[in-house]
């Protein structure tokens, strides 16, 4: 487990670390680790159910994320108005109005989020669980490893709030064990910010 999250998650932090221009290709390395994990989710029979691939308990994983996605979505509009400086990223900034804020919205909420949620929660919490049935750690572990991959951006509001998001998220997918439902949650929330910066 711990080569595995070197491989996906560390490596291409220290990649970053002497080629800073990957970051603005991250998504597209996000989409590179899929061949890893697809070989590996063939191979050890990780079911989609497993992977948070399941419609019936859709409803009740929305119902749980209702209250904290809009408290997540209200508080963000309200550092906006309040303390803009603590959101505010240059580097975001102009990647969200390149080629426009709309382009940027529809790939963060058709690739980027959905991706996230798959590889942070549906794959990792799955891997995790066969080393340990501790709740508590795979909740810390699957958070952490969210925080530290949005630390490029020399922000501390994003890599706060990632893991805080990342224990609400992980927290209900074991609960509930629905990826559609942290989809959509991530979705509204990081398309929120896209928005509000990008119209700053």
């Amino acid at each position: 487990m711990i080569i595995e999250t070197a491989y996906l998650f560390i490596f291409p932090l220290i990649l970053l670390r002497f080629y800073p221009v990957l970051i603005h290709y991250r998504i597209y390395v996000l989409m590179s680790s899929l061949i890893y994990i697809f070989i590996v989710v063939y191979s050890q029979k990780i079911t989609l159910k497993l992977l948070g691939f399941n419609s019936s308990t859709f409803i009740l994983a929305v119902k749980a994320l209702f209250i904290p996605t809009l408290f997540s979505m209200l508080l963000t509009y309200i550092f906006f108005q309040f303390a803009k400086k603590w959101l505010i990223i240059p580097l975001l900034v102009e990647e969200i109005r390149t080629p426009s804020i709309a382009v940027s919205a529809l790939t963060y909420i058709f690739i980027s989020a959905p991706l996230q949620e798959f590889v942070y929660r549906g794959y990792l919490v799955s891997r995790l669980e066969v080393v340990s049935h501790n709740e508590i750690f795979i909740k810390l572990y699957s958070a952490i490893i969210f925080m530290v991959i949005h630390t490029p951006f020399h922000n501390w509001f994003l890599p706060l709030g990632s893991l805080i998001l990342g224990l609400l998220w992980t927290s209900n997918f074991l609960k509930y064990r629905n990826v559609y439902a942290l989809m959509l949650s991530h979705t509204l929330i990081g398309a929120t910010y896209i928005f509000l910066m990008g119209m700053r």
